[in-house]
């Protein structure tokens, strides 16, 4: 099966390895995610472990790699098949690329996310998402998480690296955000802070069709 992905930037082929950093960069800063790596009782060896492999990676470290691959496994189903990847084969192929701010509001949040649906009913697209952030409740937090973000953007010189959004292409070539939906609207809030666009993996495989989020 040829793999054909959109016409964006191409940065080249990336590894799972790039992939898992990406996601683990994401969540790490999240105190509630850290309380979860911790443990209970809290095992405060094991969460500098993490935080290091995520905050100093070497993606040539295979303690490292396994390490990472180990806690995105186990809170997402990377390579299983559950949770976020529920649906998906281990037949996915990875590409970096380079996005516009226009380009990533393009990008479709993924189904089944109520929040994501809420602000994005009639084109599932970023663009409608980050026009209606500011005055369509989710009913949870993430207006506020989301206009949080926009702010850090605007205020941050130079802007804050974000780690990349993470997607997967469907057969009609549309791309579908698996996570970084929160960055992504952001992004296109602050679209004029990123001249130079950011970057994102984009994931194909057999198996996309197949995937629930889709």
């Amino acid at each position: 099966m040829q793999l054909v992905f959109v016409a964006m930037e191409d940065q080249g082929v990336a590894s799972e390895d790039h992939v898992i950093l990406a996601w683990l960069q994401a969540e790490i800063e999240s105190v509630a995610f850290q309380q979860y790596i911790a443990g209970e009782p809290p095992n405060p060896v094991y969460l500098a472990q993490v935080l290091k492999a995520a905050r100093k990676p070497n993606l040539g470290d295979a303690e490292q790699n396994a390490l990472r691959r180990q806690i995105i496994a186990k809170t997402h189903g990377f390579g299983l098949g559950t949770l976020s990847f529920e649906g998906l084969g281990n037949d996915i192929q990875w590409r970096k690329q380079r996005a516009s701010s226009l380009e990533i509001g393009e990008l479709l949040y993924a189904n089944r996310h109520p929040a994501w649906s809420a602000l994005a009913p009639v084109s599932r697209k970023v663009a409608e998402g980050a026009d209606n952030v500011g005055h369509v409740f989710t009913g949870d937090l993430t207006n506020m998480i989301v206009l949080a973000l926009a702010l850090k953007i605007s205020e941050s010189n130079p802007v804050p690296q974000l780690p990349e959004v993470i997607c997967l292409q469907r057969p009609d070539e549309h791309l579908v955000i698996m996570e970084g939906h929160t960055r992504a609207t952001a992004i296109v809030l602050e679209g004029h802070r990123f001249k130079k666009g950011v970057s994102i993996y984009v994931g194909a495989g057999p198996s996309v069709p197949s995937w629930v989020y889709l």
